[in-house]
């Protein structure tokens, strides 16, 4: 292992690391954290199994084998509390997998996982880091924070669930951005939309038009989102909508409500753009 950076304070130091072994109890103890990272990592209940929850040794061995490279945490005590990978090119690198052990989350540690990541993709030559968060999943605002910028919405493959692509330049200075619309120029849909907010009373989800004016207008859309959901209302996302739609109430918390937790799953041309959380 090549010793990468020994970062936070001293009583929770977490170290980084790139593991280039390829020793079989290494690979399975890994597929192992990711397992339990992504069996417990999402934010709405119900979603489809994430890809990271069946994930084997083998798997980890054979991306290795293809050129990935990979970076492991490591506590004060030398036990492993996260790793993530990264396919290098030469302009571009792309994340994979960046799991967390739930008993380390708060700690930073996929911080550092992912400057470790920055660290080895600017010493590689390459100029930007990439990415792809699934929206419902609740990912992208921990990316926004370490700088990445939504460059695209888009369906998921595979599951009726929404991605983004997110990007970071390497020349730039870090800077942490607010979410959604620090993190992404405005528009990224231009169609129509609903906007979510919940409340004391339920979910409320408004029709409203992207575009730099639906920041503006956000104060004006709660006030109307109170008169259904009451005090305070909450801003909880947007989706992008394939045709125009109405006003959608529902008594329940916004994570019960199917059309939020899954848009795609109820109109396949939707799109989740943005979750904020509860």
């Amino acid at each position: 292992m090549l010793d990468h950076r020994n970062l936070l304070g001293a009583q929770d130091a977490i170290r980084t690391v790139e593991t280039r072994e390829r020793d079989p109890a290494v690979m399975e103890r890994t597929a192992a954290l990711v397992r339990a990272a992504f069996a417990v990592g999402d934010r709405y209940p119900g979603l489809p199994p994430a890809d990271g929850s069946a994930e084997t040794g083998a798997d980890v061995l054979a991306e290795l084998e293809r050129g990935t490279r990979m970076w492991t945490g490591l506590d004060r005590r030398g036990d492993v509390v996260g790793c993530v990978r990264a396919i290098p090119g030469a302009d571009v690198w792309a994340v994979r997998r960046l799991a967390v052990a739930p008993r380390a989350r708060g700690r930073s540690v996929g911080r550092l996982l992912m400057h470790a990541i920055e660290d080895g993709a600017r010493a590689g030559g390459a100029a930007r880091v990439v990415l792809d968060a699934v929206v419902e999943r609740g990912n992208p605002p921990f990316y926004c924070r370490l700088g990445y910028r939504t460059t695209a919405h888009f369906p998921g493959p595979d599951k009726p669930l929404s991605e983004v692509r997110m990007v970071k330049d390497l020349a730039a200075a870090d800077e942490e951005l607010p979410y959604p619309w620090g993190g992404e120029p405005v528009p990224l849909w231009d169609g129509p939309m609903r906007v979510w907010f919940g409340g004391p009373r339920g979910s409320v989800a408004l029709p409203a038009q992207t575009g730099a004016a639906l920041e503006a207008g956000l104060a004006a859309l709660a006030g109307l989102a109170a008169l259904h959901v009451g005090t305070p209302a909450r801003f909880l996302g947007g989706d992008g909508l394939p045709r125009s739609g109405g006003l959608l109430v529902d008594s329940r918390p916004t994570e019960a409500v199917p059309a939020f937790r899954m848009p795609r799953r109820v109109d396949g041309g939707a799109l989740a753009l943005w979750r904020i959380g509860g």
